[in-house]
């Protein structure tokens, strides 16, 4: 696969759970932010992606995303070690990962930020506004948020 074969959003969603991504993707249609947005369903899959598995030799990596919003507890490999791969690795250290997640345990919002998330987000349920605080989040990053060039 060549490089010229990614396309590159400028948000990752990486999520397990199908209704989480359902709601998502609804609350980001809304505010006309889908085409910014790919999902990866575990972390094995976003590494993959990051890192441009299938990739021959010689051929550049894909374009990393603004933001990456990454779900915490995940089949197959989960938020800590996708973050924790990210951070390790040169190319991706300085792009954006929120933590996404269902627990509020202090433990797990103090390992994450020790391990170098920029954010941690307690998953929302309201019915009125279902998954707009995704969409909060994804504006910060994505619009107000700068960073050195």
């Amino acid at each position: 696969m060549v490089a010229a074969a990614y396309s590159m959003p400028d948000l990752l969603l990486v999520e397990d759970n199908a209704n989480d991504i359902m709601v998502a993707l609804r609350a980001f249609r809304l505010r006309g932010l889908e085409h910014r947005v790919k999902v990866l369903r575990d972390g094995a899959e976003a590494l993959d992606y990051l890192t441009g598995g299938g990739l021959e030799d010689g051929d550049e990596p894909p374009p990393l995303p603004k933001v990456v919003l990454l779900d915490l507890r995940m089949p197959r490999v989960d938020g800590r070690a996708v973050l924790l791969h990210m951070r390790a690795d040169e190319r991706m250290r300085k792009v954006p990962v929120v933590i996404v997640s269902s627990s509020q345990a202090e433990s797990d919002i103090r390992d994450c930020y020790r391990l170098g998330a920029n954010s941690f987000v307690v998953k929302s349920v309201d019915a009125k506004r279902p998954g707009e605080y995704l969409v909060d989040v994804a504006r910060y990053w994505l619009n107000l948020n700068r960073v050195p060039h």
